[in-house]
């Protein structure tokens, strides 16, 4: 390797380093956007009312293989229930089937291949109930 460098200045051989280096960047950036990632629910927006069946929706950054994820309901005690999911209407977009719940406290535990195969994993807590800081 050091042969190649051989026949440059010194002064040449940091630019080629530079220029190498920036060709590389974006190859490097790639496999960031590869993965699903939730960048919307309406948890956030749309408050989950006790006793009452939810669909909730996430929506995630790229394409989701809605047959190959899982989405499971977290609750007191730590007892995990697999939700019933399907695809929105967006691309993207999971719509979560929840059971009328009792209040308290609850999580999602999201497992979702995105439309390139790469697997991530990811949690959303909510509340049922009476909303934080309310009287």
């Amino acid at each position: 390797m050091a042969y190649l460098f051989s026949g440059l200045s010194r002064t040449a051989r940091p630019c080629l380093l530079a220029s190498v280096l920036a060709l590389l960047q974006p190859i490097a950036w790639i496999p960031a956007q590869a993965h699903a990632v939730i960048t919307e629910d309406s948890l956030s927006r749309e408050p989950v009312i006790p006793g009452k069946p939810t669909q909730v929706r996430l929506q995630f950054n790229s394409g989701v293989e809605v047959k190959l994820s899982r989405v499971t309901l977290v609750s007191k005690g730590d007892t995990e229930e697999t939700m019933p999911i399907r695809s929105g209407s967006r691309p993207g977009q999971v719509l979560v089937s929840l059971p009328a719940l009792a209040a308290g406290d609850y999580a999602l535990r999201c497992q979702v291949f995105a439309a390139d195969g790469h697997l991530t994993q990811e949690v959303r807590r909510f509340r049922v109930g009476v909303a934080a800081g309310a009287k």
